[in-house]
């Protein structure tokens, strides 16, 4: 068992491990380069035959893992070890943060290096085995995870959801834990985990996993890392995926099942939060206490049951998402009871790049493929920018906020100077940069366009070297030449082979690069095109909601009015009756006035008839008479003059009387 290579300067250490191909007819593009007895660094891609010349590339990694390389090889040859070393910080030295990633094409081997087979362990398990064993005692016990929980909660300073163990796993399965952890549901496998048995699967029951079922090979009993023996530890983890360019919880599922409950998931924000102002942490996520390694296990197999799969032609269980599981390394002086210290181990799950014709991906399934290009595509800018850092002597930016993915893997990666809140206290220090291990995978008989991508833009260096012409080509220009003569290009006219080789490759460059555009603007346009219905889809619902909204709007201001209508005609039939009323007692008070006076007959019931009006008439005329008779009679004692002046005077009053009506 060779050591661990010494550790670089550069941000990655990045090592490449070679698939066994299942391809029998198909031809190896992708040689290793053995110099004496050392452990190879260095391969060769040959681009296969056919009608586009393509120049043979030569890339350089920490180390080159072929195809007979074991899962112990893989972790004891890569750092792991360190990197766990340096999350549990011996010797009273402060914790460093680690990421540990696998990167490559679908299909490539990556699930299985990370997290293992049927009847293999992944580094995950390896990792978190070793990390057990090595604190033992040292560790929270289960019995006083109570007592601790509160002060373990108050040091995170990502606003999360704490819980132990026993109370996570009774929440997520219920009456399966009535059995202990000793329950005889059946254990999904590794393979099966994703696709078949995930509680988003219509119909399916969730089911408690065993640790006795999972694998138990390579065995790292053997494997010690050096803690600080002064302190006490407690291990938490938490787990969750980028799916479309969000951050979704694996350890936080809603209630139900199938697209339903998907559906239902809430992002999270990756942010500054009170306790952490000046570096970004995942917010609100569900974190789990675990005191032991089956109960860190069982965490795991949780969490990937949740996460999204979908079958393609490239691979039947294709990861839709990159995956992150999260081991964080909280230590505290056993003495002094002072602050937990917190060092996070990150274990990255990366999905695979692939082409949609070659996966024959269509509909949501495509939408998500363009979405991992686009952020394999960041993740290769920014490593190639890290690469050209560590080369030159100008220090450029690395663009890592483009996406979700490089945002995670990069914020924490340089050096940082930390204020890290704990309770009332607030501790100073300096932050160092985070230690990151990236395993790419390559299958050497898979597909070549692919596969070349994903090493150019991880391998620590490359070199073009002697162009590789195709034989067609080659009978061409050699015809070319001898149809040429002695004269050459100046008794020609024509371009020289060297001048031609030149142009071929110039073109072929171009050709490859605008394939790949055209690629990746199929993919957007899709995109794009999915936006645009969806966009379609909600302004017309919206509509439909503003149509309704105005039907409903106009039906109750029609109800308002004809309510104010109906009350002002109540208001205007009171104030007429109340203006008659006024009308009629003022008229009263006239007749009552008139009657008062005299010679004014009211008739108040029913007026009088024409015999009754005359007889009246006859009777008034009659006391006239009598009442002229009288006169005459008082003038006649008076002298002649006088009698003359009144008679005259009575007749001109009774020729009036009996003119008038």
């Amino acid at each position: 068992m060779e050591p661990p290579p010494k550790p670089s300067t550069a941000l990655f250490d990045v090592y490449l491990r070679l698939r066994p191909s299942h391809h029998t007819n198909a031809e190896r593009f992708l040689d290793v380069e053995r110099r004496d007895q050392t452990a190879p660094t260095h391969i060769t891609i040959k681009p296969p035959t056919d009608h586009r010349k393509r120049a043979v590339e030569k890339f350089a990694f920490t180390r080159v893992f072929e195809e007979d390389a074991a899962q112990l090889d893989l972790f004891t040859g890569t750092g792991v070890l360190p990197l766990i070393e340096g999350v549990l910080g011996p010797d009273g030295r402060p914790g460093r943060d680690g990421l540990l990633a696998t990167l490559g094409v679908t299909g490539s081997g990556k699930t299985h290096t990370i997290l293992g087979s049927r009847s293999q362990r992944g580094l995950t398990q390896m990792t978190l085995d070793v990390l057990f064993n090595s604190i033992g005692p040292l560790a929270v016990d289960q019995s006083c995870i109570g007592s601790v929980l509160p002060s373990v909660a108050a040091s995170d300073v990502s606003e999360s959801q704490l819980l132990p163990a026993y109370g996570f796993l009774d929440s997520m399965y219920g009456d399966t834990m009535s059995g202990g952890y000793n329950s005889r549901a059946q254990t999904p496998s590794r393979a099966q985990t994703p696709m078949m048995v995930g509680p988003h699967m219509p119909g399916s029951r969730r089911q408690m996993p065993r640790p006795s079922a999972m694998p138990q090979y390579p065995d790292v009993d053997d494997v010690n890392a050096p803690v600080d023996r002064n302190a006490e530890y407690a291990i938490v983890v938490s787990m969750y995926e980028v799916y479309n360019d969000r951050i979704f919880d694996l350890l936080n599922s809603p209630p139900g099942s199938g697209k339903v409950a998907q559906q239902k998931r809430r992002p999270l924000l990756f942010k500054p939060t009170e306790q952490s102002p000046d570096r970004k942490v995942v917010a609100g996520l569900r974190k789990v206490m675990c005191s032991s390694l089956d109960e860190a296990l069982m965490v795991l197999e949780t969490g990937l049951m949740e996460r999204r799969v979908a079958g393609t032609g490239s691979n039947a269980t294709s990861s839709r998402s990159h995956g992150f599981f999260c081991i964080e390394v909280k230590k505290r002086r056993r003495a002094s009871r002072e602050h937990w210290s917190t060092s996070a181990l990150q274990i990255v799950d990366l999905a695979g790049s692939e082409r949609a014709r070659n996966a024959k991906t269509a509909g949501a399934t495509l939408a998500e493929a363009g979405k991992i290009n686009e952020s394999l595509m960041y993740l290769g800018q920014c490593m190639q920018m890290q690469s050209d850092n560590q080369e030159g002597n100008k220090q450029n930016v690395v663009p890592f906020r483009q996406c979700k993915l490089t945002e995670l893997l990069f914020s924490n990666s340089f050096p940082s100077s930390s204020t890290f809140h704990h309770g009332h206290h607030h501790h100073s220090s300096h932050k160092h940069p985070q230690k990151a291990i990236m395993v790419v995978t390559a299958d050497p008989m898979g597909d070549f366009n692919a596969t070349s991508q994903i090493l150019r833009y991880s391998a620590l260096a490359r070199e073009v070297t002697i162009p590789r012409i195709p034989s067609t080509t080659s009978t061409i220009l050699s015809g070319a030449i001898a149809q040429g003569g002695r004269g050459g290009p100046a008794a020609s006219g024509r371009s020289t082979p060297s001048a031609t080789l030149e142009e071929l490759e110039s073109a072929q460059q171009e050709l490859t690069r605008l394939a790949e555009d055209v690629d990746i603007l199929q993919l957007r346009l899709i995109e794009e095109t999915t936006r645009r219905q969806e966009a379609e889809a909600s302004w017309k619902a919206a509509e439909e909601r503003a149509e309704a909204l105005e039907e409903q709007i106009r039906e109750e201001c029609y109800n308002e009015m004809e309510a104010r209508l109906e009350e002002e005609r109540r208001r205007w039939r009171g104030a007429w009756d109340e203006e008659a009323d006024r009308n009629d007692e003022h008229l009263d008070k006239k007749i009552d006035i008139l009657t008062r006076s005299g010679g004014v007959t009211v008739f108040e019931d029913e007026p009088p008839t024409e015999m009754e009006r005359l007889g009246e008439l006859e009777d008034e005329n009659e006391a006239l008479k009598r009442k002229i008779e009288r006169l005459e009679r008082e003038l006649q004692g008076r002298s002649p003059t006088k009698k003359q002046r009144v008679l005259k005077a009575k007749k001109w009053d009774i020729e009036n009387t009996f003119d008038s009506p």
